[in-house]
C-alpha cells in the first residue's frame, strides 16, 4: 500500500503523534501555556496542523526558519 492510498495524510498523523510530546515538553517551560493548549487540544478547538505549528514555535523556536 502506498501513502497516497491511505485515508489520512501521513504528515497529519506524524504531527498528531508529536502533539502530546510537545505539550509535555512545554509543561516544563510554561505550565500555564501548556494547560491552555492542552485544553484546546482536548476540546478539539484547533486543527492538528495549527496546533502542531503553534507548539513547535513555542517549544522549539530554533527549528523555525
Amino acid at each position: 500500500m502506498e501513502f497516497k492510498d491511505l485515508p489520512i495524510d501521513p504528515e497529519i498523523l506524524k504531527k498528531r503523534m508529536q502533539i502530546p510530546k510537545l505539550l509535555a515538553k512545554l509543561s516544563y517551560q510554561d505550565e500555564e501555556e501548556a494547560i491552555r493548549l492542552m485544553r484546546q487540544w482536548g476540546e478539539k478547538k484547533q486543527p492538528i496542523t495549527s496546533m502542531y505549528n503553534e507548539l513547535i514555535d513555542i517549544v522549539e523556536p530554533e527549528k523555525v526558519s
